[in-house]
């Protein structure tokens, strides 16, 4: 069940109920313009961020990404089917084969842009997220010196461990490939590759931001399956590098979903939970204003819209009524206190050179 129960078709009935209102819908039935229009135009400002460039980060918005693990000397992750993430907002890593309990979870930093490097480490601190056609990708076939990640590729006999069933990171090819069509794949099932080149499967099908759940494409090179994944899809980017072989990681980004693109009037309003849904219809009712055939209720439009975008940017405010984890804590003092003064704080505040201890 999804947040909303209310359809865009009860906001045009409100809308229609007023004089002022009703004559800047479509008459007639023939068109659900402008309607549609008006709709995305609301959800757009509800989602990207308020008018001083804040981001709305709503829970109600949140989802969780297809966790994926890490590969040998691989950098660009596709996860297949992820087509719906706007943008990041936290990531975590576990040592996913790892037999301590409980298991060492690690926070990764989210990024909007990293670059490319060789750099390795055991563990991996950064991620960004990229449209999957900007990621590096590997060749089938090809030699390390042939390709620009400089990685192991898949090719005659080439065999895939998968992480997730080996205390250390397996010594893998890279999972990410352009084939010859210009088409993306991934590896989601390990196993040995033919001894030749697949016949891949041209065109492709896969998910859509439209048609998320649409199958994507399939092939089998040996006991290897490849996977097609859109190409402006979203895909990941972790720095520094996983090494050849070490700990075993799961990365779990967490993101805020893309936008909800209106089609017809009898579409709810996810995912706008209802208990939101009278910001929306206030903000659909501004619009209206704005396309008013009466010069005098257009006038309205400015005011009316600067009112709702401050009372939106102030219910997201008051929404945050959490404390957040995303902080730092200073060691010490700011001002050293000499030795054998202690710290300063509520439960000492004379301590240091306010106290006269040196």
């Amino acid at each position: 069940m999804g947040n909303s129960t209310i359809t865009l078709q009860m906001m045009v009935d409100d809308a229609q109920s007023s004089a002022e209102l009703a004559p800047c819908l479509a008459t007639g039935g023939w068109s659900d313009q402008p309607a549609l229009r008006v709709a995305n135009t609301v959800m757009t400002q509800m989602l990207l961020g308020g008018p001083n460039g804040q981001p709305f980060n709503y829970k109600w918005n949140r989802f969780l990404v297809t966790p994926f693990p890490t590969i040998s000397w691989q950098q660009d992750y596709f996860v297949p089917g992820v087509v719906t993430l706007g943008w990041l907002e936290s990531c975590w890593a576990i040592q996913f084969t790892c037999t301590s309990q409980p298991k060492p979870k690690f926070q990764v930093e989210v990024h909007k842009d990293l670059f490319t490097t060789y750099q390795q480490t055991g563990y991996p601190g950064k991620i960004c997220w990229l449209p999957n056609n900007l990621l590096q990708t590997g060749t089938w076939g090809a030699t390390e010196i042939s390709t620009p990640t400089g990685q192991n590729n898949p090719g005659p006999g080439v065999l895939y461990t998968n992480p997730l069933t080996s205390t250390q990171q397996p010594s893998n090819p890279i999972t990410i490939i352009t084939d010859p069509n210009g088409n993306f794949w991934t590896v989601t099932t390990y196993g040995t590759c033919g001894n030749t080149q697949p016949a891949w499967t041209n065109p492709v099908v896969y998910p859509t931001l439209t048609n998320p759940t649409t199958p994507a494409s399939t092939i089998a090179d040996g006991t290897v399956v490849w996977t097609a994944v859109n190409p402006v899809g979203q895909g990941f980017r972790l720095s520094p590098i996983p090494p050849q072989q070490g700990v075993v990681w799961t990365i779990n980004p967490i993101g805020q979903s893309r936008l909800v693109q209106f089609t017809s009037l009898s579409q709810t309003l996810e995912p706008v939970p209802d208990d939101w849904a009278d910001y929306f219809r206030e903000g659909f009712f501004c619009q209206l204003y704005r396309r008013s055939p009466d010069p005098k209720v257009r006038a309205k439009f400015a005011g009316e819209w600067a009112l709702w975008l401050r009372s939106l940017d102030m219910a997201v405010r008051q929404g945050s009524k959490e404390d957040t984890d995303f902080s730092f804590y200073p060691t010490q003092s700011i001002m050293e206190t000499g030795y054998g003064a202690g710290f300063a704080g509520p439960a000492w505040p004379f301590a240091g050179p306010w106290g006269g201890a040196y």
